[in-house]
């Protein structure tokens, strides 16, 4: 019986062994390096606080990340790295000087976002949600409670007037303070308020919002397609952290005796945030 040439010695030896010169040495296990983002834009900090759209704006901005390849930081300042393009910031704890520092250090500039809310929505917003939430922070037992956690201390109380003013004097007070703390008179900074984001399908908003940003041309529309996409009057309504999205829900919800406790805690609130004073 004739003997049997192997099929790969009948190989060109270009096919057998194709040149390797056109390609990238790379070292076994090493990762791919990361895709540069598809657009430059000034670092961007997305400023909120405690229930006036954190979880909203972060999902906004977490498709954008994912679309436009950019690097995205959630957390403290003093952990941000230099090469950040989206900063995610829940309480508004910024130093502003240092972020432009940041921002300079990679030749760029600084643009931000801010959002509030009406104050006695987020009382609501934050009791509600604080009764039943899953949060780490609200489920520690803490002295100041009586051993009990935020959440146990809240849910204990027999009403929903005792919950609103135990809020009030807690979580959602807080809140109102850091944003009466805020200064708004930074032109780095485009300012906005829930109310006028949560329907604003139009775009009236959004529009100017993001292109302060840096946002343009296609890559804005497909920025305001992001925002229909992650919003709370589209498909992001209805999850955990969000109990109704509503505004103004103080209309049905505060009666004359929360209204006392509100306004004695909070007398200037409503004026200096831009909120009708007179209710």
């Amino acid at each position: 019986m004739a003997e049997v040439t192997p099929l790969n010695e009948l190989m060109p030896t270009s096919i057998k062994n194709p040149p390797t010169a056109n390609k990238p040495h790379q070292r076994a296990g090493a990762a791919a390096a990361p895709a540069a983002p598809t657009i430059k834009l000034p670092l961007v900090a997305i400023c909120t606080h405690h229930k006036t759209g954190t979880v909203w704006m972060a999902s906004v901005f977490r498709a954008a990340k994912r679309h436009f390849r950019l690097k995205l930081h959630s957390g403290a300042q003093s952990a941000l790295p230099d090469d950040t393009d989206l900063f995610l910031q829940d309480h508004s704890r910024v130093d502003f000087g240092e972020l432009r520092a940041t921002a300079a250090r990679r030749g760029r500039s600084l643009r931000a976002i801010h959002v509030i809310r009406d104050p006695r929505d987020v009382i609501i917003s934050g009791c509600f949600y604080h009764v039943k939430t899953t949060e780490k922070w609200a489920n520690k037992a803490k002295p100041m409670f009586g051993g009990k956690s935020y959440r146990e201390a809240i849910a204990a109380l027999g009403s929903d007037h005792d919950k609103l003013v135990f809020e009030m004097d807690n979580a959602g007070g807080k809140t109102i303070a850091d944003m009466l703390a805020w200064d708004y008179h930074n032109s780095d900074v485009f300012e906005a308020k829930y109310e006028d984001l949560i329907d604003d399908r139009e775009f009236q908003s959004f529009r100017p919002m993001m292109e302060f940003l840096g946002f343009k041309g296609e890559n804005l529309t497909k920025m305001l397609e992001l925002v229909r996409d992650n919003s709370l009057f589209g498909a992001a309504a209805g999850t955990e952290h969000v109990r109704s999205g509503e505004s103004r829900q103080w209309q049905r919800t505060f009666t004359p005796a929360l209204r006392a406790e509100f306004e004695k805690r909070f007398p200037d609130a409503l004026a200096k945030l831009g909120y009708e004073a007179d209710w």
